[in-house]
């Protein structure tokens, strides 16, 4: 087995919660999911996603210079898996999945336990991907949903 191999099998030991990055860039949005939604800092708020070159959201998100973040519920599978699939476009409004805008224009997946809206403060090319360290500048959240999480490649859900 090569070391990539193990390596994704080690990292898929790590069970994580499951987000949406999204970015509106002119009159259009994007979406993909991740996991790897890091805080940085709480003063200032700070959080970071790395997102592979290849897909489009770096280059809207690096021209656009913001970005929000949705953090799925238990019953979001649908949107994570939507998210998820490769060869989108990017669409004027959500298809398939139900969504809103916040005050500042960003796109978020509707029902998320958690969001969080982010103007880019760096951007750091990391070997395939670029880390993306955004500057909270909005948030809210749902104390009463329950995550999604990831883990051995399958969702997962525990209850609060």
């Amino acid at each position: 087995m090569s070391l990539t191999d193990r390596f994704k099998a080690a990292m898929g030991s790590w069970a994580s919660g499951v987000s949406v990055v999204t970015t509106r860039h002119g009159d259009l949005l994007y979406g993909l999911t991740v996991s790897s939604l890091a805080s940085v800092s709480a003063e200032p708020p700070l959080v970071s996603v790395c997102i592979n070159n290849d897909n489009r959201a770096v280059t809207m998100i690096q021209e656009s210079g913001w970005y929000a973040v949705s953090v799925l519920g238990s019953a979001q599978k649908d949107a994570s898996n939507y998210f998820a699939r490769s060869g989108r476009e990017p669409t004027e409004g959500f298809v398939e999945v139900d969504g809103r805008w916040t005050d500042s224009g960003l796109p978020i997946v509707h029902g998320a336990l958690a969001w969080l809206v982010c103007d880019v403060a760096q951007a750091v090319p990391a070997g395939s991907h670029t880390l993306f360290i955004g500057q909270v500048t909005d948030a809210g959240s749902d104390p009463d949903a329950a995550p999604l999480i990831y883990w051995r490649r399958g969702y997962r859900a525990i209850t609060p």
